[in-house]
This record gives C-alpha cells, structure tokens and sequence, in this order.
C-alpha cells in the first residue's frame, strides 16, 4: 500500500482544492467539480476506512449482481471498488479485489443457473474478466506512479525555489545592510574629518583677514569672502554627512531625523512640510529606523516632484502593538499610469517596509494622496 500525502480541504466552486499537493481550479462543469471534491474526500479517509468502504462497495455489486441473475451483467460495476482499491491502497489491494469479483462473478452466473455447454467456459470468461480488471489495475497504478513523480518534482522544484528566493531575500537584505552601515561610517568620516579640517581652515583664514585688517591691506574684503566660501563648504558639508548618516542611534535619534527632514524639505523646497506625533516613538533597532526615515524621505519627495504639494504632514505614532508611519498631502494625487522611473520610488517604499516586516499602502484622498507603513513590535522597538 501506497503512503498516503496530505490534502487540502474542499473548497467551493471558484476556489481551488488540493489533491495530490496539487491545486486544481472549481471553474469546472459540475460533474467535473463533483469528481475533484468526491476524490478530495477519498484522499482525506485512512486507510481502514478506505479498506471498509471498497469492501462495503464490493459486497453492494456483488449482492446486486446475484439478485439479478446471470441474464444482467454486473461485471463493470465491480470496477469502482478496484479503482478505489488501486488508487488509494496500492496495486496488491487493487489485485486481490480484482480476483474476488472475477470468482464472485463466475460463482453468482453458475449459482443463479446458468448453462454452459463447455464445462472449461465458465473458468475461460472468468479469466477474461480477471485480465481485463488486471489491465485495468496496471493502468491506472501507472497512472498514479507517474502522478506521484510529478507530484514529487514539483514539491522538490518548489523547495529548490523557495530556498532560492529565501536566499536572494537575505543577500538582499544583507546588502542594503552593507550600503546603510558604509553611507553611515562615511557620513560620520566627513563630519569628524572633513567638517574639522574645513573649520580649522576657516578659523586659520579668519585669523589671516585679522591679520590684513590690522595691516589696512585691500586684500581684507577678498580673505572675507573666502572664508565665507569655506563656512559654506562646511555647511554642504555637514548637509551631506547628515544625509548619509541622518539619524542618531541614541534616544530620540528617529524623531530627531524626522523633524529635520521636514525643515529640511519646507526650506529647501518652499513648502509646508511637518512632522507631527502625539507620544514618542522610541525605535532602538537602526535597521528599522532607517527605514523608516528614508520611506518618509521618499515619500515626502515624490509628493513635492510628482505631486505638486504645498502641505506636507509627517505622523509616527504607535498603536495596539503596531507603530504607523503616514506621510499626506495635497498633491495632485495618485498619477494613474506613471512613468518607470516615477515607479521606482514605490517599489522602493514597498522594498524597505517588506525588509522589516512591514505593510506599505498608498492611497488617495479628498486631495493628495497618503503613504501609509505599518510594522509590528519587534525587539528593535519599545515594549
């Protein structure tokens, strides 16, 4: 007997049942339908329940096939209890089910009367029917064999795939890891050092315009505007550290990042952008929060480009065991069939949320459009 796998429950029309660790569609004609889920049914029994129900069906044709004589043949009938027999228990089931309905065949012809001329006939047509059931046996074993090994390839294709896509999530994941921990360590890298030098530099230039302007030479006005240069180096300078590096990894680090990154988009862009939130929200994993602060930096950047908004709010809040980041404006809305390149924004957002185990949705409003990320608590956030 055949080792039975586990199937999947029925499943109304329109649906899909399991049989065989296949999924087939309920779109069929009815009949067909009725075939899948009395199968799925079969599938779900034990095997003594299986055993039970082929002799209870064997019993039935054979108790009919005497009733009515050698004059009707029932000979057909009897192959529903070989089918199950062979198709749920194995081929020595289908085999021995197979030989007593060709001796229970013979013996009801000869008990209710029947006359043979040739005393070798009746064992001749018994044979004949036991070589058609046995036939009908190997067939549809074979048939079963060859469904099991493609039953068997498709689970092993499936694993092979699964564990494939598992790992290109993790190198992904490992990845964008990498490239958020070298944008931090350079960011830090110009602020600690570049940002120093440019203000020893700026400090030595003022020193020198001092030393010009107590001589009363004309080059005063020129040593001025270059350090003026200078103090704007520093501050691109520090602009870009931060933007490689834009949240702390201390306290309030996100909070911090997103109330800069609103000043930084209102003054930038001339707009009304603010970040807003009724309770902190203390999120200790830098994973998570740089995740979140670059979906919100994306957001509120294609509300601003594509979008064309003027009022821009910012929310972070926790609630019922999950934290919500939503971004909302008054934009011109969703773009219906945007660009490539404006589509890459979203996949983005979607990738990030989906590498911290959150949920991204966009959807529009009365006016605008909002960016909705939802994750659960996880050890990277308070309790």
């Amino acid at each position: 007997m055949s080792a039975k796998s586990p199937r999947g429950p029925l499943s109304p029309v329109g649906q899909s049942v399991k049989i065989g660790g296949r999924s087939y569609t309920m779109d069929q004609p009815a009949a067909k339908n009725s075939l899948v889920r009395t199968i799925s049914w079969l599938d779900q029994l034990s095997q003594p329940a299986i055993v039970g129900l082929t002799f209870a069906i064997f019993i039935i044709v054979a108790v009919i096939d005497y009733v009515t004589g050698y004059e009707i043949s029932c000979t057909v009938f009897y192959v529903l209890a070989i089918a199950i027999a062979t198709w749920f228990s194995g081929a020595g089931f289908g085999l021995l089910i197979s030989v007593l309905s060709a001796a229970v065949t013979t013996f009801n012809n000869l008990d209710t009367g029947q006359v043979y001329t040739n005393r070798f006939a009746p064992y001749w047509n018994a044979a004949i029917v036991l070589s058609f059931y046995l036939i009908f046996v190997w067939l549809l074993r074979s048939l079963r064999m060859i469904q099991d090994t493609l039953e068997k390839r498709v689970r092993e294709r499936t694993a092979i795939l699964s564990s494939e896509l598992a790992e290109r999530k993790r190198l992904e994941k490992e990845v964008l890891v990498i490239s958020e921990r070298e944008q931090r360590r350079i960011g830090l890298d110009i602020h600690d050092s570049l940002c120093q030098h440019l203000t020893g530099t700026a400090l030595a230039e003022q020193f020198l315009a001092e030393k010009l302007s107590a001589r009363g030479a004309p080059e005063v006005e020129d040593a001025d505007r270059v350090t003026g240069l200078i103090e704007e180096a520093i501050s691109m300078a520090r602009g870009l550290a931060t933007g490689l590096s834009p949240i702390d990894t201390e306290g309030e680090g996100l909070l911090t990042a997103m109330t800069d990154l609103a000043a930084h988009f209102s003054e930038q862009f001339k707009v009304a952008c603010v970040f807003s939130y009724d309770e902190p929200v203390l999120i200790h994993d830098p994973a998570v929060a740089t995740h979140l602060y670059r979906i919100a930096q994306e957001a509120v950047h294609n509300a601003v480009r594509h979008g064309k908004a003027r009022n821009i709010t910012i929310g972070l809040g926790s609630a019922e065991g999950l934290v919500t980041l939503t971004v909302q404006d008054d934009g011109c809305g969703l773009v219906v069939s945007a660009p490539p390149a404006q589509g890459m924004g979203l996949r983005n957002m979607k990738y990030r949320a989906s590498m911290i185990g959150g949920n991204l949705t966009l959807e529009p409003g009365a006016r605008g459009a909002t960016v909705t990320c939802s994750l659960r608590e996880t050890a990277g956030l308070p309790n």
